[in-house]
């Protein structure tokens, strides 16, 4: 009696990557912006000469940012014209309604909100809406981070993201950028180094320990994360960068908590942490795209020189850099205006 020996082939198709590394930028600008706002209206709120410059920076970072955001959300959109569709078919049961709403509001009360304080300092004249566009501004800033937070954690099909911890390490990872950046900017008004650099310490601290819950805890989020660092290279080659830019920012931020920093020392703090925030949404945003979803093998991802890789991260970064000097250039002329006359 013949047997017959039937053998069945698996056959797995590769995915490609449905978000683009324009949805990299628009995390790490809007992350950046919103925690910039929040700031800014505690300062409001403390009030102070020294809480009046930190407000004004942090309102600065946090509009060029802003302004810049947006644009690399809707390249990420591979057909931008559907944008309306939030709109004219609003499903309140999903976040991506509420990010279209959001992100538009949040970019204008920030901007009124910058305009209100620059016309306050070049006329002396107080603006009566700013009390409330300050906490109106916030209020959106903290629907924007849950918006942003949680459009990603509720994908079950991805178990890597599928966890409340994703938000908090966004939102943690965001504001010790902004508390760096800060230091950059406001290290040669006395007494603020240490209080931005304490601030980016503690800030620090609750990112690793919030990393560390998330990985160590008993869920399916953590468990996937842990079989991930376990059979592939690439996850711990990236999380050997995690390690090596969060020691270099917090050594940089003890070293600016306790003494003066070097020439050469803020850069650093802020190349450390700008590098550790964008590293962080690479890699849960684009190589976590990589890992089987529904097929039977990891979908590899090569990182194109075009308008949809490379030049997409560098663009967007010039992008923000030309904010930031026409902006500044801007309040120097306004500022010149009012001097002579």
């Amino acid at each position: 009696m013949s047997r017959q020996l039937m053998i069945a082939e698996v056959l797995s198709q590769p995915q490609a990557v449905s978000w683009l590394p324009w949805a990299v930028q628009y995390f790490f600008f809007i992350g950046i912006a919103a925690c910039a706002a929040l700031l800014a209206c505690v300062w409001r709120w403390r009030g102070g000469d020294n809480a009046a410059h930190l407000e004004r920076m942090a309102l600065f970072i946090g509009l060029t940012c802003a302004i810049t955001a947006p644009l690399a959300l809707t390249a990420d959109l591979h057909q931008t014209a559907r944008f309306w569709h939030f709109y004219a078919y609003p499903t309140p049961w999903s976040w991506m309604p509420w990010g279209a709403l959001f992100l538009p509001l949040f970019t204008l009360l920030l901007g009124l909100w910058f305009l209100a304080i620059e016309f306050t300092r070049l006329t002396g004249r107080p603006v009566a809406l700013l009390r409330g566009i300050a906490p109106a501004c916030a209020l959106v800033a903290i629907g924007l981070l849950l918006y942003t937070g949680r459009e990603v954690s509720v994908v079950r099909a991805r178990p890597i993201w599928f966890s409340y911890g994703f938000p908090i390490v966004m939102f943690l990872s965001a504001l010790q950028a902004v508390l760096a950046l800060l230091l950059l900017a406001m290290r040669k008004r006395p007494g603020l180094q240490a209080l931005l650099a304490r601030g980016t310490l503690l800030t620090l601290l609750l990112l690793g320990g919030a990393i560390l819950l998330w990985v160590c805890g008993d869920t399916l989020s953590g468990a996937a994360v842990r079989h991930w660092l376990q059979t592939q290279a690439t996850a711990r080659q990236y999380a050997a960068g995690w390690i090596a830019l969060w020691g270099l920012a917090l050594a940089c931020a003890t070293w600016a908590a306790y003494r003066r920093l070097p020439r050469g020392g803020a850069p650093l703090l802020v190349a450390g942490a700008l590098g550790l925030s964008w590293l962080m949404r690479w890699t849960l945003l684009i190589e976590v795209q990589t890992v089987p979803k529904y097929n039977a093998s990891y979908s590899p991802y090569s990182l194109p020189l075009g308008t949809d890789g490379l030049l997409a991260i560098v663009g967007t970064f010039g992008l923000w850099l030309a904010l930031m000097i026409m902006v500044r250039e801007a309040q120097a002329f306004l500022l010149r205006r009012k001097q002579h006359g």
